[in-house]
């Protein structure tokens, strides 16, 4: 008797189980985009505070941000299957967010950019680019 009160039970509470991992799955995707969203903004106001930017610059960099992330995640989903495709499309969408920055931004701006986000990376100081020398890498001709 057991057994089948059990497998009653169990047959029961399976579609509810169901239903609830549906809708856990619809509020997570729902979530997905407001978070991209959110994570974008989060990172422009990042920008905003630690380079001065004007509210001009902010909308610029916010969409720019916005624009790279949706790249990026509908890069990962096309190429979920062939990653070698996947590093070379995450390059492009880094380089042109990189150059639309650097667009966006005053060279004094930049240059502060650079540096955070290559002490962010973990570059030790001294292979850091040096804007003011305008060689990359830091390293200076010592002739």
């Amino acid at each position: 008797m057991k057994p089948i009160l059990f497998a009653l039970l169990f047959a029961l509470a399976a579609p509810v189980a169901k239903a609830q991992t549906t809708a856990a799955a619809t509020q997570n995707s729902q979530a997905g985009a407001r978070t991209l969203e959110q994570r974008a903004q989060e990172i422009t106001a990042s920008m905003a505070k630690h380079l001065g930017l004007s509210p001009e610059q902010v909308k610029k960099v916010g969409a720019i941000n916005l624009a790279s992330m949706q790249h990026a995640e509908a890069a990962k989903k096309e190429y979920k299957a062939n990653p070698k495709k996947l590093v070379q499309q995450m390059d492009i969408i880094a380089q042109t967010r990189l150059s639309q920055i650097k667009e966006a931004l005053t060279p004094m701006q930049f240059a502060q950019y650079q540096q955070r986000r290559e002490e962010k990376m973990g570059v030790p100081r001294e292979a850091q680019s040096n804007p003011a020398s305008g060689q990359p890498g830091g390293y200076q001709n010592q002739n």
